[in-house]
């Protein structure tokens, strides 16, 4: 038997050092056996992984006098997995299969003379290859919660002769400590998949319950990423113009990933009645059939005093008639305009306001007590409650005091007055909020340094180029590639989606059209838009992913 004591030392170094970067899994353990198998001169040498779901992968084997030597999955048609339950009870198992369940050290001058030891596929190898199989070496390795991670195997120690020996207890210590170093890199290849997968889990179950919030917004966080990876990809292979030099690495590909799936994770905070809102009135339920029962009593008022008007003979017949019949038609005409505006996808004009206005002076008297069948939340808001317990004078859209709750006015009339959209300007603020808070999320959360890029990816995709965005006004210039690629997915999903409640579902060539617009007024990064055309982008994923019914004829130039 060779002394190895130098070249042992001067080989653990190296591989410590190995060890302490993040190098390849698969060639420190290929290192770390040969050296063992060095240190006694062993033959042969085979390295098990224990999989965390129990399976045993034979991941690494070399046989000197063979001249074979066979690294990862290859090994597979070779020792096929093992999964160690189904051979838990067997009574005779092979080597690595007893180092594995009983954290047993095997060390025999000849393994065919154990009785209690499963030696046929040793039989069948050597039948196979010529070969004959005598001292065996195999003992488990444990991670730092001794748990068993890997089996390590050595055949056929050699004396100075190449003479086949036993494996000595010295060999045996010294192997142990050098494999162990192989059971390190396998453990922290473990931790650091556990921690992407856990990261990954994270993300998954965050972005879900996002969208679970909302049944109209339920596929945002999940579409978001992929846009975002088909126009990142268009963009590294952009080889002329602006985009020619720009390239991303594995950690930007993975921390833009993560940060598509987290753009929005401030909405956890968003009050679902905003994010759904598709009318003015809308809070938890649309406020419009309470106002159309108003207009019902209006009604009901008209048809009572037509009738006591006929009562009384106070004029013709056909007088009384056209009256009526002009009230309810005014009645009609005011509330289906209320109807309109409600809806908000038509801009609001000066005169519409002031017909709102108008409208709403028209009252009737209220006779039951507005307090009866009120929370005690509800009653803490009403500052003078006596005035609603007897009857009263109240007017067909109403602004109440206690319909302002902190910085939202619930009012009707104010809400109706609307200009565009159905969200007024607090709840437009609460929706923005989101950013903020999916930022100060990110913030807190221990991300590595090469995935550092996240908060600025997913915190960024409602800046504008000119620098008039939110929430930090950054320019163009100020803003990464990513972020920006970001920007124009999150744009694009949401004008391509048929599940909003506050808008109709848009064929793609009005979509295209305003996203023309937003980045001609300096919303949406030009080079990056002109790629997203050019490159079809937009056509590959509404293929996918839009309805088929929104496809209309394109021609792209129409849209650069």
């Amino acid at each position: 038997m060779a002394d190895a004591s130098d070249l042992l030392l001067e080989e653990m170094i190296k591989l410590s050092g190995r060890l302490s970067e993040s190098g390849d899994t698969e060639e420190i353990i290929a290192a770390a056996v040969d050296i063992a198998s060095r240190i006694a001169d062993a033959d042969g040498c085979f390295f098990f992984h224990l999989t965390s779901n129990r399976f045993m992968n034979l991941v690494y084997s070399r046989i000197e006098s063979l001249n074979a030597s066979v690294s990862g999955t290859s090994n597979m048609a070779f020792f096929p997995s093992v999964y160690l339950p189904d051979i838990k009870d067997n009574p005779h198992k092979r080597p690595a299969e007893i180092c594995a369940l009983n954290h047993e050290i095997i060390n025999s001058a000849n393994i065919f003379n154990e009785p209690n030891i499963d030696t046929s596929f040793l039989r069948q190898f050597d039948e196979n290859n010529n070969y004959t199989t005598l001292s065996m070496l195999a003992f488990p390795l444990f991670d730092n919660r001794r748990n068993v991670i890997a089996v390590a195997q050595f055949i056929n120690a050699r004396d100075t002769k190449g003479k086949i020996i036993n494996f000595t207890q010295d060999d045996q210590e010294k192997m142990i400590a050098v494999c162990q170093m192989a059971a390190f890199a396998l453990e922290r290849k473990q931790l650091a998949e556990s921690y992407t997968q856990l990261l990954e889990s994270f993300v998954d179950v965050l972005a879900k319950a996002i969208d679970a919030k909302s049944p109209y917004t339920g596929l945002h966080c999940q579409k978001v990423p992929i846009i975002t990876r088909m126009l990142a990809a268009a963009a590294v292979q952009e080889t002329e113009g602006p985009l020619k030099n720009f390239e991303m690495s594995d950690n930007d590909w993975y921390a833009l990933h993560i940060a598509s799936w987290l753009h929005d994770c401030g909405k956890i905070i968003t009050p679902e009645y905003i994010i759904d809102k598709a009318a003015k009135l809308e809070t938890i339920h649309n406020r419009i059939h309470e106002i159309r029962s108003r207009f019902e009593i209006l009604r009901r008022d008209a048809h009572i005093e037509y009738l006591q008007k006929r009562l009384n003979n106070t004029d013709t017949k056909e007088n009384l008639q056209a009256e009526f019949v002009a009230k309810v038609k005014q009645l009609t005409d005011d509330f289906e305009f209320i109807g309109r505006c409600n809806i908000g996808d038509t801009p609001l004009t000066d005169n519409d306001i002031k017909r709102l206005d108008k409208i709403s002076e028209r009252s009737f008297v209220r006779y039951f007590n507005r307090m009866t069948g009120l929370s005690w939340g509800e009653k803490k808001l009403i500052n003078t409650p006596s005035a609603y317990t007897k009857p009263e004078v109240e007017y067909v859209l109403q602004d109440r005091p206690e319909q302002v709750a902190g910085a939202y006015n619930q009012g009707e009339l104010v809400n109706l007055k609307i200009r565009q959209g159905t969200i007024n300007d607090a709840e437009r603020e609460k929706i923005n909020e989101h950013i903020v808070t999916t930022i100060n999320m990110l913030k807190n959360l221990p991300f590595p340094p090469e995935l550092s890029k996240i908060v600025e990816y997913a915190g960024a995709h409602h800046e504008r180029v000119d620098g008039k965005g939110y929430p930090n006004g950054l320019t163009g210039d100020q803003m990464s590639v990513p972020a920006k690629i970001m920007a124009i997915a999150d744009v694009y999903e949401a004008l391509t989606a048929r599940d909003r409640p506050y808008k109709e579902p848009k064929k793609l060539s009005e979509v295209l059209r305003i996203m023309r617009d937003m980045k001609n007024s300096g919303h949406l990064d030009p080079d990056l838009y002109e790629l997203f055309i050019k490159s079809g982008v937009y056509m590959d994923y509404a293929k996918e992913y839009i309805d088929k019914e929104q496809i209309d004829d394109i021609n792209p130039e129409e849209f650069l």
